[in-house]
């Protein structure tokens, strides 16, 4: 038997990631939340220093991109990357395009409007005593604002932030098949890194509105 263990934190997108990689799978996992600030705990981990992290039969994987390449190797079936060369590029471009590009955007709406932020703070205190709320809200808005800032959207006027969110989700709108996936004929990675992207905002900004008003992106979480 393999013995999985994710580590997780609970608001970010990329361990909502490898989690839907491994129950596409069909793998059982156990879970270990480092919410609160027992997030201070997670440098612990690996050299890296950052979530996800998973433990399998004795290997230590970080980074959601290998942990998905991981599971592929060792758990084939079903597959998180198409077998055909094009196919499978594509589905590598989509996971970039999801990993460095609408990442911004998701924690840009969780940072900027308070309710989305109180929100985040409520999922990442989920388990930890109240104690915490105070200094892991101030800690997780500066970190956010400071790593904003370094990318270049920080310093970016608002409305024209949300304007070009909405730009991408009318173009991931155009592109998505109905009742299809993002590449082939199957779900892959593509589908589950740009979901997971996707519902993060769904779960604790007020655009949600904007990406349930696009039918086929709407439908197409569903089943994510």
């Amino acid at each position: 038997m393999n013995t999985i263990v994710l580590h997780q934190w609970e608001i970010s997108p990329f361990c909502r990631k490898v989690a839907r990689s491994l129950d596409h799978k069909g793998l059982d996992y156990e879970v270990v939340n480092y919410n609160g600030l027992k997030a201070m705990f997670a440098a612990r981990l690996s050299p890296v220093g950052k979530l996800p992290v998973i433990d399998i039969d004795g290997q230590r994987v970080q980074d959601s991109t290998r942990i998905a390449r991981y599971l592929d190797q060792h758990f084939p079936e079903p597959p998180l990357y198409p077998a055909d060369p094009q196919q499978r590029a594509q589905a590598e471009l989509w996971e970039d395009y999801a990993d460095e590009l609408l990442y911004w955007y998701e924690v840009y709406l969780r940072v900027n409007d308070p309710d989305a932020l109180d929100q985040a703070v409520s999922l990442s205190m989920v388990g930890r005593p109240a104690v915490e709320r105070l200094p892991v809200k101030l800690s997780l808005r500066t970190m956010l604002r400071i790593s904003l800032a370094g990318q270049g959207l920080g310093r970016m006027k608002r409305e024209d932030v949300q304007a070009e969110f909405l730009r991408q989700l009318d173009r991931i709108e155009t592109l998505l098949p109905l009742d299809g996936w993002l590449v082939g004929d199957s779900k892959t990675i593509a589908d589950i890194a740009v979901g997971s992207q996707l519902l993060e905002v769904v779960r604790t900004s007020p655009l949600r509105s904007e990406i349930e008003r696009r039918p086929r992106l709407w439908a197409w979480l569903q089943r994510i």
